[in-house]
């Protein structure tokens, strides 16, 4: 298993496309498909649905996601640190940061910080909180953007709540709910309920739990993943529905559809978090930039 084809997976498996994976990692696309087949030949499953031309990510492919994006992350985390230490590198200022957040919020501001400070760098790692979290602690990120966390969590970091976002269902396309333009969150409950894992989203089930029995019952939990994108999968495949930030409503999500929720419309938060020092003139300044963007995208 190569790292460029972990790589190459990851960018069609966001895209959902080899044509816009291809274009983004500036290779051609029998390359690219080339590689995404080696690894699968290899992983002895297929990865990917490819139904005439579009692609879609098989239970293998959304379970594999985050693994990959795990070993990138962890790869690239361990050659810059190395570099650092040893080599004559330049300090790089690492953000952890979630999907939804990546073009309209993440990228402006590093694109600005580039601005401001041209001889600094800024590696960004895609990650779910657990995964950010912990990197904290052990010095691996410098700042994280991440949903609701846990008040025990919260004691070891610094934290600045950057918004708060409305929730939205997700329903599967043909479901008798699926057309309508809101829907009260206690239209659902006699329907089975699809979570995000506590052990890569910490507190998201009991936030689940929470919202639904404000609502008026105790939702039935069939599965719990790992992912964003493994949770609008198992939608799809109609094993339940579920509520996710409607910023979320961005990524792909053939064969399933956000549904506004009726007032009162449960929100998260969502938080910028930093270790227990001070930071320096570099991060403050990246810090700033996320913050003044997490506001505009909150006014819209």
């Amino acid at each position: 298993m190569e790292f460029h084809q972990l790589r190459y997976f990851i960018a069609a498996a966001e895209d959902l496309s080899i044509s816009g994976a291809a274009k983004r990692l500036h290779v051609t696309q029998p390359a690219l498909s080339r590689q995404i087949a080696v690894l699968e030949a290899e992983l002895g499953v297929a990865l990917f649905d490819r139904i005439r031309k579009r692609i879609h990510l098989t239970d293998a492919g959304r379970f594999f996601l985050p693994k990959a994006r795990q070993i990138v992350c962890d790869a690239e985390t361990g050659a810059q640190q190395l570099r650092e230490q040893f080599g004559n590198a330049r300090r790089t200022l690492r953000l952890g940061f979630l999907t939804p957040f990546l073009d309209d919020l993440v990228a402006p501001a590093v694109r600005e910080f580039r601005q401001r400070h041209p001889k600094a760098q800024v590696s960004l790692f895609e990650l779910p909180p657990r995964a950010q979290l912990d990197r904290l602690r052990n010095h691996e990120l410098d700042a994280a953007i991440l949903g609701n966390i846990s008040d025990a969590e919260r004691a070891f970091f610094s934290i600045r709540t950057l918004s708060r976002h409305k929730m939205a269902a997700v329903l599967p396309e043909d479901h008798v709910l699926a057309g309508k333009k809101s829907i009260k969150l206690s239209a659902l409950k006699a329907e089975s309920w699809v979570s995000l894992s506590d052990a890569f989203f910490p507190g998201r089930r009991e936030f689940l739990r929470s919202i639904c029995q404000q609502a008026g019952f105790e939702p039935q939990i069939v599965n719990e993943v790992d992912s964003l994108s493994m949770m609008l999968g198992a939608v799809t495949a109609g094993e339940g529905v579920a509520v996710m930030p409607a910023h979320a409503g961005k990524l792909p999500h053939g064969g399933c559809v956000f549904v506004p929720l009726a007032a009162p419309v449960p929100t998260s938060e969502l938080l910028l978090v930093l270790p227990k020092q001070e930071p320096s003139r570099e991060l403050t300044t990246l810090t700033s930039l996320i913050a003044e963007n997490a506001t505009r995208i909150a006014q819209k």
